[in-house]
This record gives C-alpha cells, structure tokens and sequence, in this order.
C-alpha cells in the first residue's frame, strides 16, 4: 500500500515543507534596503519547528500504511500544523516586522505559498486513505 497516491502527496508534502528552508518566505523594502524573510533566521524558531515537523510527519505517516485510522489522525494533524504555520506567519511575524522597519512593501515570495500546498496535498491524502478504509470495509461485508 506505499504505492498508493495518498502515499506520494505525503511525500510531495514533505518534499515541498524541505524546500521551504531554502526560499525566502517574504521581502521587505523599506525604501532605503530589501529584508528577506527567511526560516533559518535565529527569531523564527517557532516557524522552523513548525516546518521541521511538517517535514517528517508526512514521511512517518506514509509508513503507518497498515494503521489507517492512526495515518487519517496524523494527516490531520500535518494539516493543522501548516494551518497554524500559515496562521503565525501572517498574523505575528509579517505584522511584527512591519512595525520594527517602517516597511512600504511586503513581497510575499514562493516559500509562503507552500503550506498552502502542503494543506491541499494532506487533504487530498486524507481523501486517498479515507477511500481505502471505505474500499476495505466494503471487501469485508463481502465476506
């Protein structure tokens, strides 16, 4: 059952929250300099916490392939984890960072739209899994 496409949008998931370490999530111009927003700065470790688990969630799940009641639990869990990711970014940090440079411009970049993403991969594996429950429960009536 690894092989299955819920599998592979967790896969994709985790593949696309890795990249987020290597994007700037934003950039900031205050008319006098260009700040870019970045995880791997030391005031975001909330934020990197955050994308470390909706890294290795994803790829830990798609192993509990024979527990799909505890694999539709944990891909809501990830779904939650970049709900609460997209929900810190917008509402504390961008905030935040406006206040303390006088920022005129915020550019949201490619790194911010990915739990976005991520949030339609997981509910799409949700989908996949919650199939295969149905799939299997109606092979055993049959029985």
């Amino acid at each position: 059952m690894i092989q299955r496409r819920q599998t592979i949008f967790m896969f994709l998931s985790s593949v696309l929250s890795v990249l987020m370490f290597f994007m700037p999530l934003a950039s900031f111009d205050n008319g006098s300099s260009i700040v870019k927003f970045t995880l791997t700065g030391s005031s975001v470790w909330p934020l990197a916490v955050l994308a470390v688990l909706m890294t290795a969630l994803p790829v830990f799940t798609a192993f509990l392939y024979k527990k799909r009641e505890r694999q539709v639990k944990l891909c809501q869990l990830v779904l939650l984890l970049n709900v609460v990711f997209v929900g810190l970014f917008l509402l504390c940090y961008i905030p935040d960072i406006q206040e303390v440079n006088s920022v005129e411009t915020v550019q949201y970049k490619m790194g911010s739209f990915i739990p976005l993403l991520n949030i339609l991969l997981e509910i799409l594996a949700i989908r996949g899994i919650k199939k295969d429950i149905e799939l299997l429960k109606s092979i055993d009536r049959l029985r």
